[in-house]
């Protein structure tokens, strides 16, 4: 059973390309190392019960990726100025190869860095990643500046205290099994989410189908078969277009944020995967 209420993980800054990147780390040196992607509108303490349970097995880091949390926001808001942001977070931390664990967005992110940096990246444990979702959106909203500002028009309208609460739950597909302090852990995430109009930008024009198959690394995907944001059906796609995945797991009674909803039986499959031997 989750070991309610997780303790706040101590908070610690570096400075990346000129932006202030807030991150967490737990375990030990000695453990191999492991990068944690958070997803859109959350942040690095979204892994809080995942890092408290895998301390004692792994090197533990997780940034705040800039625009949320307590990292600062940066400009040009594209998935190459995020690789960049990411490989030189690595160096300033002195890090050695790592296994990526992304979920959603931060699955993007994680892909792409890997595709940039092969040598830097062990191996990939990718929770719902929106790898496909550039197919997704109206042409419209890819081509058309006028529709890139409405999306930062109903940004805005989200932001009302009536929406955030059901936004913070939507992706959940049992929100009233969670523990009360999930929600005020994420109404603050949610709060710190500057950048999140940016991600479905540069998500919206991020194509990576054709790319994906030179993605070389042993890959785990893990999915809610509930999940209505970035739908189960994906896993199938990649698992047919990335070259090494080896494991492909499908939840039952799980939407977008398994990591919390079926976080005991993810946190087994992250220690089984991440300690294999590359």
């Amino acid at each position: 059973m989750p070991n309610y209420p997780y303790a706040e993980m101590p908070r610690a800054f570096v400075n990346v390309l000129g932006i202030e990147t807030a991150y967490y780390e737990m375990g030990t040196r000695n453990g191999r190392p492991i990068l944690l992607l958070h997803g859109m509108s959350t942040s690095a303490d979204s892994f809080r019960e995942t890092m408290h349970e895998l301390a004692g097995d792994f090197w533990l880091i997780a940034p705040d990726i800039p625009g949320f949390g307590y990292s600062d926001n940066t400009q040009p808001y594209t998935m190459p100025h995020l690789v960049e942001w990411l490989a030189a977070f690595r160096a300033a931390l002195e890090l050695p190869p790592a296994a990526l664990v992304g979920h959603s967005f931060g699955g993007t992110l994680a892909a792409e860095f890997a595709l940039s940096y092969p040598g830097d990246v062990t191996r990939l444990f990718l929770v719902a990643p929106a790898l496909l979702r550039a197919e997704s959106y109206p042409y419209l909203v890819k081509k058309i500046g006028f529709a890139l500002g409405m999306i930062d028009l109903g940004m805005a309208f989200s932001q009302s205290g009536f929406w955030v609460k059901r936004q913070i739950k939507a992706p959940f597909y049992a929100p009233e099994e969670q523990d009360k302090s999930v929600w005020a852990r994420r109404l603050k995430d949610y709060d710190l989410a500057r950048a999140s109009a940016d991600v479905i930008k540069a998500t919206a024009f991020n194509h990576m189908r054709d790319r994906l198959p030179q993605l070389p690394h042993p890959t785990c995907l893990v999915w809610g078969e509930n999940d209505l944001v970035v739908p189960v059906g994906d896993a199938d796609k990649l698992a047919g277009l990335l070259p090494n995945v080896q494991q492909v797991h499908k939840l039952a009674e799980c939407g977008h944020a398994p990591i919390l909803e079926q976080q005991t039986k993810v946190q087994s499959l992250a220690r089984g995967f991440l300690k294999i031997a590359d």
